[in-house]
């Protein structure tokens, strides 16, 4: 259910969820979108308190993500990114730049800090982005294999089997475990950025294996398997890094 509440003389759509949750819960998705989530017995107005409470994260956090997908950094907007030359792409938290030239054997290549695309036709932006996404998924999946092979031996001592590894595009999340299945999946964007990122996704998804929820006895196993996780955590959904420049 999409609403609007004005923060500080900003108007901001927002989705409520009803869950069957103690408290609520707020997030600022890296498309721009605001999502809040409470309780079916939570009054509109606690709803509309707790979110001008929390005004400057909403603000602060919707307006970064909003500039990135403008300037064509950080998360692909799907569709509806044409990926042109001279775009910013993140891979591994590295800022790259994208440079388009047009050749009869067409690829997709890194040389430092250029993503070079070759095609035959320059101008077709839609076999540029199919291209492109297929390459960034390619590499995603290969540094969370990596790492997840790396983590691994500690999971397995703990009898989890080793799970397929899958990566898709995903603007909600960063990953997602199906222990049943033996599922581990992640989000392309995740690929954007740094390595300390996508370690403590990796981590998390895997200790869902132990703990499906996010229980206290979650968020234990997470501490003692990686006690800095929550920086971890706030590094990546803040997004920070994205201003820390080329090194």
């Amino acid at each position: 259910m999409e609403k609007i509440i004005v923060l500080k003389g900003i108007a901001v759509p927002y989705e409520l969820q009803r869950k069957n949750i103690r408290r609520m819960n707020l997030r600022v998705h890296r498309d721009g979108r605001v999502l809040v989530s409470a309780s079916r017995d939570t009054a509109q107005w606690e709803i509309e308190a707790f979110l001008l409470e929390n005004a400057d994260f909403v603000l602060q956090n919707r307006e970064r993500c909003l500039k990135l997908i403008k300037a064509g950094d950080g998360i692909s907007a799907g569709k509806n990114r044409r990926y042109e030359d001279g775009d910013v792409l993140y891979q591994c938290g590295k800022a790259c730049r994208l440079r388009v030239v047009e050749g009869r054997k067409e690829s997709v290549e890194r040389m430092g800090r250029v993503i070079l695309v070759t095609q035959k036709n320059p101008s077709d932006a839609d076999r540029r982005r199919r291209m492109l996404e297929g390459y960034l998924t390619q590499c995603c999946l290969e540094q969370m294999e990596e790492i997840c092979e790396r983590i691994y031996p500690v999971f397995s001592r703990m009898g989890v089997v080793w799970p397929q590894i899958k990566v898709r595009s995903m603007v909600s999340r960063w990953g997602s475990c199906q222990p049943k299945k033996k599922i581990v999946t992640f989000s392309r964007q995740l690929g954007e950025t740094p390595p300390a990122c996508m370690e403590y996704v990796a981590v998390h998804e895997f200790c869902h294996f132990i703990q499906p929820n996010h229980s206290a006895a979650f968020h234990q196993l997470m501490t003692e398997l990686m006690p800095d996780w929550r920086q971890r955590k706030q590094l990546l959904n803040s997004r920070a890094w994205v201003d820390v420049g080329e090194s």
